[in-house]
């Protein structure tokens, strides 16, 4: 019993050894891995050069970047923008997760999904609000090019409980049509935990930094920020300004990158995001919450020890 406790721990514990085999030696021990000094010795907030292009956090993606993305793509964001707007919501888009990494590497992306910023618009609006007006919306602006939206809700009985909404959209896009399918979820900000559940209680008002901060790794915690630019929004049936496919291409691609996952990209590392400023003994508290676990931490020797060199990473962004 007592050593399939140590295997069940252990596979607790494997999603955090990128971090605490980095990030935590690195704030009293060096660390042997040169990708990892690399990493510590740049801030991540400075310009890198990423498959020939110049890019930052907060940054708007260059142009040859953007092409890359498939046009019935920009029609799908282009189009979730323009029901926002016209519904007067003060939500943000971002696309998140390996669609970004691919897409930096220069990369085709494919595997849309994307994360709805709530944190301004009024409690009554949750994913699920947003992702019933779609059908309507396809329906009423037929020139925005997605000719159909069928929404399928994925809510397991404990994410009701926990009132987070993920959602999959199947939409038919661009003439002739193409179906195109859609992940939607809220950007989620602090867990909370009772001693009955396992399951935390989350925060679907978080904000894109909260969000980022709950991915594996950081090369998977990047996220862009989809908008239109003033007067570049698709005209209305009838009206003036831009059409569809000029405002899907007018679009702005915003980089977010908190936790310096263009760097740990570039030097082929795998590693956890590391809350900022954070204390490294709340950090450590955070991350071995029994005796059991930190006894097998010592038994693997991840605290206390000089740590292994970090996991690498190919240049093509595979794990």
């Amino acid at each position: 019993a007592g050593a399939a406790r140590e295997g069940v721990t252990l596979l607790l514990l494997l999603p955090l050894l990128a971090f605490a085999t980095t990030r935590l030696p690195q704030l009293g021990r060096p660390v042997r891995s040169a990708a990892a000094r690399a990493w510590m010795s740049t801030p991540p907030r400075i310009s890198r050069v990423l498959s020939g292009h110049a890019v930052s956090h907060a940054e708007l993606l260059p142009a040859e970047l953007v092409a890359k993305v498939p046009h019935r793509e920009k029609l799908v964001l282009s189009f979730v923008l323009a029901f926002l707007e016209a519904n007067a919501l003060p939500a943000q888009l971002l696309v998140n997760g390996g669609y970004v990494r691919d897409l930096l590497l220069g990369k085709a992306p494919d595997d849309l999904d994307l994360s709805l910023c709530l944190r301004d618009c009024d409690p009554s609006v949750s994913v699920a609000t947003v992702m019933h007006g779609l059908p309507g919306f396809a329906r009423e602006r037929p020139e925005l090019n997605v000719s159909s939206v069928a929404i399928t809700t994925i809510l397991s009985d404990t994410s009701k409980d926990k009132n987070v909404d993920t959602a999959k959209a199947h939409m038919l896009v661009g003439f002739p049509a193409e179906r195109l399918e859609v992940d939607f979820m809220p950007t989620i900000g602090d867990e909370t935990y009772d001693e009955f559940d396992r399951v935390p209680q989350r925060d679907v008002r978080g904000t894109p930094e909260q969000d980022a901060l709950r991915r594996d790794l950081t090369i998977g915690a990047m996220l862009l920020h989809v908008f239109h630019t003033p007067g570049g929004a698709p005209a209305a049936a009838g009206g003036t300004g831009c059409s569809p496919d000029e405002a899907a291409d007018a679009m702005r691609w915003r980089l977010l990158d908190y936790y310096g996952g263009l760097a740990d990209l570039q030097a082929h590392v795998l590693r956890s995001p590391y809350p900022i400023g954070a204390d490294v003994d709340v950090v450590r508290a955070s991350v071995l919450r029994s005796e059991e676990e930190v006894e097998l931490a010592r038994k693997l020797r991840i605290v206390g020890f000089s740590p292994p060199d970090a996991m690498p990473v190919s240049p093509a962004g595979g794990r």
